[in-house]
């Protein structure tokens, strides 16, 4: 939840910030930040190994000082290659961390003592960070309406100080040994034994990356979670200059539309995961592409209604994509944990993270292109794009493990 709230706190300040302080314009900043994000886009390929070889509270606990140092530079730049060296700083940080945190999220379920479903856990960590986001973004808004180069400071200050407290947390408040996977031993029905020492899927070595690389359905499911994850970032990236570019008039929405959709992630999280549990996590995560099939639909109404109801359409349509993130967030990271072998999960969810890294990339370049051919081309897109996830989500479940593609209130029971 810190670890939110910073995040929250610094995407609205960052450009505006960082080019007060350097002179630098904000397409410079713009190109520097990306450039950083660019140069630590390898490190969850090592970062995964390092989680199975020593567990991923240290890493998770490294990622944090490495974002708190990554801060506390930006407080000191004063040209492009300071912002460029702390950007590149922070950046590792922050791509350590999500190549680890859920990995952790995941050992940690693994002694539930209830039984719960790992969609419980990923249900509370995503409602958290959703309230975490809310809060830092409103200080930020906050931070912004003053126009003050000591409160930017003093923001951008505060970030590094949370990072450091999120460290201490862990350091003090998570027992090391409660980290590391639990060996389930079992093995799918009906599958051959195999040696562990001649499979290097339970080898906690180098091979461990071959062993993913030839399991084509995970790699698959990566794919399509890819789909998903472009769906997901595209409310942040797309929605606001959709907007004010093609509906200028209700400008003004934007902002509490964008608050209702982390007011819904924060509260409604937890029933949505108990109300979806019975669902087999595929059909869970078909349910989630038709959402975002019909969140792209609604959002492109507006082109085609009387002004009247474009509020109305954007409000339904937002509905439509909170509904879909708290289905899919949950179940996708859930699936992606039970689907790894225990020895090398670390490896796997890592790569499972490269969806969201790649969409990220992907997205502001792909909007900008279908806008440029036609308004609705962006949402026309998104809407096939989701509502394909449907047939390749069904054709894919057979492929995978059970135990991983298995009702949430059963699957790690089954594993």
């Amino acid at each position: 939840m810190v670890d939110s709230v910073v995040t929250g706190l610094f995407v609205p300040l960052s450009l505006l910030y960082l080019s007060a302080s350097s002179g630098a314009s904000l397409v410079r900043v713009g190109t520097l930040l990306s450039l950083a994000g660019l140069v630590s886009l390898p490190l969850p390929l090592w970062v995964g190994g390092l989680v199975d070889r020593i567990g991923p509270r240290p890493v998770v606990l490294v990622a944090q000082l490495l974002q708190a140092a990554g801060f506390l530079g930006y407080l000191m730049v004063r040209d492009s290659g300071g912002i460029l060296l702390a950007a590149t700083v922070a950046s590792l940080g922050q791509r350590a961390f999500w190549s680890s945190a859920f990995t952790l999220v995941s050992n940690l379920s693994d002694r539930d003592p209830g039984g719960h479903s790992r969609e419980r856990w990923f249900g509370i960590i995503g409602s958290l960070r959703a309230a975490g986001y809310g809060v830092g973004a409103i200080t930020a808004g906050i931070a912004l309406s003053v126009k003050s180069g000591p409160v930017y400071r003093g923001t951008i200050g505060a970030c590094a100080c949370l990072l450091l407290v999120a460290a201490l947390l862990l350091e003090r408040g998570v027992p090391r040994t409660a980290t590391l996977p639990v060996r389930s031993g079992s093995e799918e029905p009906g599958a051959a034994k195999t040696d562990p020492a001649q499979d290097p899927a339970r080898e906690p070595g180098g091979r461990g990356y071959r062993a993913l690389w030839a399991d084509r359905p995970y790699l698959a499911l990566v794919g399509l979670n890819t789909a998903f994850a472009l769906c997901n970032v595209m409310l942040g990236i797309a929605f606001p200059p959709f907007v004010d570019r093609r509906l200028p008039e209700v400008t003004w929405a934007v902002g509490p539309l964008l608050a209702l959709n982390t007011v819904v992630q924060a509260v409604l999280q937890t029933p949505v995961v108990r109300l979806i549990r019975p669902l087999p996590r595929h059909r869970s995560l078909c349910l989630a592409g038709v959402l975002w099939a019909a969140w792209a639909g609604l959002t492109a109404g507006p082109l085609w209604l009387p002004r009247a109801l474009w509020v109305p359409c954007l409000t339904v349509a937002v509905l439509c994509y909170s509904a879909a993130q708290l289905v899919h967030s949950p179940v996708s990271n859930a699936l992606s944990a039970d689907a790894a072998p225990d020895a090398i999960r670390g490896r796997y969810i890592a790569v499972f993270q490269y969806s969201f890294a790649i969409a990220t990339v992907v997205a502001p370049l792909l909007f900008s292109l279908l806008l440029d051919l036609s308004s609705a081309a962006p949402w026309i897109t998104l809407a096939a794009l989701a509502l394909a996830t449907v047939p390749g989500m069904l054709a894919l479940a057979p492929r995978l493990p059970h135990a991983a593609s298995a009702t949430g209130a059963a699957g790690r029971s089954a594993a």
